[in-house]
């Protein structure tokens, strides 16, 4: 396996629905220490997020990376999918919930011209949920890849109508998006992982990866100011919401190496980061595997 795409869903159905049904009757108490012996389970027997967790926490923290640490990463990432299902709910008590830089939106949409939030999976993209309500009525557009494969947000009952939400590889998607930033609205996109569209390489944790350019090229025809956000989990009941500057987009007619800057300054953001929040990076394929395509 070496492209993310090809990551499917672990666990069966009926487990995935047992969790979720535990997560709305048993409590959040209950749950979380079952996560224990699940998470041990996934770590044993997922050799591929164990190697890839492994990878990650390498190079994010300068040094090999321990058992107990790979299994804290499971673990981590097996929480906020726990809490999604109190989130998609709407038990937001559960939760404590910094939010920080969302005067940095409102000055971004003062300009006009919308606003492009450059995401990635450094923790939960659906606490943007969370950051939806704090921004009270601002029209969000939220760009992701449905996958076929995934029984996880149906089963817990995650909305994804909270959001216009644009599907990803489709003719229009990116007509949409931009129709939606020349209305003033803010366009939420993933910008770390490459999903058969053009990209180019950059240095992220000291090697090489690829990361896609239609993010920055959308926001560079829209002239659309850019910000970074983060959904971040910091331990027990605690998530942190941070928008964040980037600079500014591309020219409106960059094309190939005139990208270049604006996707290594992605990365370098990226990067500081996933070192101060490693158990955060919710990558589990080979990051740093170049794509089928890449030259």
């Amino acid at each position: 396996m070496k492209a993310w795409t090809e990551r499917k869903e672990r666990g069966s159905e009926w487990l995935i629905r047992l969790i979720a049904w535990l997560a709305r009757t048993a409590g959040r108490p209950l749950c979380r220490a079952l996560l224990y012996p699940i998470v041990l389970y996934f770590v044993i027997t997922d050799a591929p997020a164990r190697r890839a967790s492994a990878e990650f926490l390498s190079a994010a923290l300068d040094r090999p990376a321990r058992w107990r640490e790979v299994f804290a990463h499971l673990h981590s990432f097996a929480a906020t999918l726990l809490d999604r299902v109190y989130m998609a709910a709407g038990e937001f008590d559960h939760f404590e919930v910094t939010i920080e830089g969302l005067p940095l939106v409102d000055a971004a949409l003062a300009q006009g011209r919308g606003c492009v939030l450059l995401g990635s999976h450094l923790g939960s993209f659906d606490l943007m949920l969370l950051a939806h309500r704090a921004m009270d009525s601002r029209p969000v557009s939220a760009m992701m890849r449905v996958d076929p494969h995934s029984r996880l947000r149906r089963i817990a009952g995650i909305d994804d109508s909270a959001f216009d939400l644009i599907p990803l590889g489709r003719p229009d998607s990116f007509l949409r998006a931009h129709e939606a930033l020349t209305q003033g609205g803010v366009v939420v996109v993933l910008a770390d992982r490459v999903d058969g569209a053009g990209h180019r390489s950059v240095s992220f944790l000291g090697r090489t990866a690829w990361l896609p350019v239609a993010p920055h090229v959308l926001a560079a025809r829209a002239e659309a100011p850019v910000l970074m956000c983060f959904g971040l989990y910091e331990g027990g009941n605690r998530y942190r919401i941070e928008f964040a500057e980037f600079g500014p987009a591309a020219e409106r007619t960059a094309r190939g190496e005139a990208l270049q800057p604006v996707l290594d300054r992605y990365a370098q953001h990226l990067e500081r980061y996933a070192r101060r929040y490693p158990l955060n990076w919710f990558n589990f394929y080979p990051y740093w595997a170049p794509p089928p395509d890449a030259s």
